[in-house]
């Protein structure tokens, strides 16, 4: 688990990963919070922690807790959101079925104030011996690949470039670059919780989301297919993806991401001529 200052559904979180029907290992990763908060509770749970020295970013941060595990397969559980308790269950019993799987993703389910509520992405269910499934319903339903729901076997991730960090998408960008090399399992069973509230890093991120999806379907999304009607649908999201964000964003902010040297800057400085 990843965490950093934000204490509010932390408990929740951890427990629904330390409450599984299957147990799993859990370990907890700060990145370098102000406080001891983490710490304190993981103590009280017997759960190890590890504090970062500094705070690395968001994607490094997700990659040292790679980097801690030491399990075949790893998920980056988000300190706001929750596992159903049949999660680790339901992936074992998937992964015997098929041993080669380097992806395990279920459906999952929406936690607003008002209630839960079914999210507005259509996935991909069932075995699927490469990721070409993926990329597909990338492009025609877009981008909402559940990447916080998915359960990776760890030797496949080499992702989170720090060229990546700060645009909101990175795992996107790792995941949709490397779909065709990887096989999936998606399961049609809801058993993740996306918390969503007013303190969420995807809200709180957003307009870094808009500056970064157009490259998604453009440079990655749109090269990974031989169809002509799905690459041409992928270059089409990523002519209204660029308006959309000429409507959203505001000068200031467009100025000075493109003063950045990232794939995502590069990439809009040419088409923002």
């Amino acid at each position: 688990m990843p965490v950093y200052e934000r204490k509010e559904f932390f408990v929740e979180a951890l427990e629904s990963a330390l409450n599984q029907t299957v147990k799993c290992k859990v370990i907890v990763v700060d990145n370098c919070s102000s406080h001891d908060y983490f710490e304190k509770v993981c103590r009280e749970k017997n759960v190890p922690y590890y504090r970062n020295d500094r705070n690395i970013g968001m994607a490094a941060n997700f990659a040292r807790g790679f980097e801690l595990s030491d399990t075949k397969f790893v998920m980056n559980l988000q300190d706001d959101d929750q596992l159903y308790p049949t999660y680790v269950e339901s992936f074992l019993d998937a992964l015997q079925k098929h041993p080669d799987i380097d992806i395990f993703f279920p459906d999952f389910v929406k936690l607003t104030p008002a209630g839960k509520i079914p999210h507005r992405h259509v996935l991909p269910f069932g075995y699927m011996k490469n990721g070409e499934k993926v990329i597909e319903y990338g492009i025609k339903y877009k981008l909402g690949f559940p990447y916080m729901a998915s359960a990776i076997r760890k030797t496949r991730v080499n992702g989170f470039s720090d060229g990546y960090e700060g645009s909101g998408s990175y795992d996107w960008v790792w995941l949709y670059s490397e779909a065709d090399k990887f096989s999936f399992y998606g399961d049609s069973q809801v058993l993740y919780l996306f918390r969503d509230h007013d303190m969420q890093d995807t809200k709180r991120n957003s307009i870094y989301y808009n500056l970064t999806t157009p490259y998604i379907y453009d440079v990655i999304l749109k090269n990974k297919v031989t169809d002509n009607d799905l690459k041409q649908k992928a270059a089409k999201t990523a002519f209204w993806e660029l308006v959309h964000l000429k409507s959203v964003a505001d000068k200031k902010t467009i100025k000075d991401f493109l003063k950045k040297d990232t794939v995502f800057s590069n990439y809009l400085r040419e088409k923002l001529k």
